[in-house]
């Protein structure tokens, strides 16, 4: 797939990414996973019956359960074209969340090319989780969730504020992985 100069050429890229997202779905479906089509995808779908036209990739959400679960089984089961990029103790992807990519396709991003990573065509998969009902227990998994996305992009914040990104640092400083 060439480069993408404008929104006209948006088609073939949003064909291939429709076609992942058919095999991703029905990998799912065979495997009883519950997965949503989440984003500017379910938005393109119903305002636009296909794609937002500038739109680029399709995501999903899972209940954490089922994407666990689906981290666990995809590197066994799914076919070999499509690669589950998910940042580990290992690998780093700067994604917060797991990504099947496909092989076959070149798409990179400006915040991964200076990683060894696949750099096809991907959708974005993200975990569902409950939500307390307790103010102080929601405001502790937000605490908690910013904590856990610094770790696992290891990357600064940008556009947060001083104070976000000097606590980053010194964080990422404190505990480097």
């Amino acid at each position: 797939m060439g480069y993408l100069e404008s929104e006209e050429n948006m088609e073939p890229l949003q064909e291939k990414c429709l076609e992942m997202a058919e095999y991703f779905v029905s990998f799912c479906k065979q495997h009883e996973l519950l997965c949503y089509l989440c984003g500017g995808g379910a938005i393109g779908a119903l305002r636009h019956k296909g794609f937002i036209p500038w739109d680029d990739d399709l995501d999903f959400f899972m209940p954490r359960k089922d994407y666990e679960k689906l981290i666990e089984l995809w590197p066994k089961e799914a076919d070999a074209r499509y690669v589950m990029s998910n940042s580990d103790e290992h690998y780093l992807d700067r994604n917060l969340f797991v990504t099947i990519r496909d092989k076959e396709t070149t798409c990179v991003k400006p915040y991964q090319a200076d990683l060894d990573v696949p750099h096809g065509l991907a959708i974005d998969i993200l975990p569902l989780d409950y939500y307390p009902k307790s103010e102080s227990e929601r405001k502790k998994q937000v605490r908690w969730a910013l904590v856990y996305s610094l770790f696992r992009a290891q990357t600064i914040p940008e556009k947060h504020g001083g104070l976000m990104k000097w606590g980053s640092l010194f964080l990422l400083g404190l505990f480097p992985t």
